[in-house]
């Protein structure tokens, strides 16, 4: 019995100790010295997160962030009066729909002058010239080109050749107008 006492006063007394130590284990350390020194520790390691890498300064190509409207490139059309003709007005047609035109203020180019039609997003356009010294112009007022790609600026310039036709009581000769672009295309005007 004896045997059994001392041996549960022994497991309490190691109990007691270890609990006293890690209890006391991190906390304070007291020196014969009577100085307190206080000391932390951890119990358990975590890793910091790296830090992020730094944006860069400047995006070589431009990027739509999310949810916003993408940007829409837009072009414009110059046109140089190269002839001896007043244009009372000019615009430019796409979709069906009229930029510039029969309006109040015509958008006129005296002889070697010019005017630019700004904004217009990529697609065919067609171009309308009037001569007529009206007002209010009607449709039949204007002369037109062929169905022009507009993917870049471009500055067309309006010139004039004598086209000679030959019918049976005599010759006429009346001027023909046609743009030249500047993307070296050649583009005849259509009379409406």
């Amino acid at each position: 019995m004896r045997k059994t006492i001392s041996l549960f006063l022994a497991t309490q007394t190691c109990v007691l100790i270890a609990a006293a130590s890690f209890l006391f284990s991190g906390c304070i350390i007291v020196h014969p010295d009577d100085e307190i020194i206080v000391e932390r520790k951890t119990t358990s390691t975590v890793e910091q997160p790296a830090p992020a890498p730094a944006p860069d300064p400047a995006p070589s190509t431009p990027s739509t962030p999310y949810n916003s409207t993408p940007i829409v490139l837009t072009h414009s059309i110059t046109c140089k009066n190269e002839t001896s003709l007043m244009i009372t007005d000019w615009c430019v047609k796409k979709d069906n729909k009229i930029t510039f035109a029969n309006s109040s203020m015509n958008r006129s180019i005296r002889p070697g002058k010019e005017d630019m039609i700004p904004s217009l997003e990529e697609g065919y356009y067609v171009v309308y010239f009037s001569f007529e010294d009206d007002y209010q112009l009607d449709p039949w007022d204007y002369q037109s080109s062929e169905s022009i790609w507009l993917d870049r600026d471009i500055t067309y310039c309006l010139y004039e050749r004598s086209v000679s036709t030959i019918s049976c009581r005599s010759a006429d000769t009346k001027p023909q107008l046609y743009l030249a672009g500047s993307d070296g295309s050649e583009i005849d005007l259509i009379c409406k």
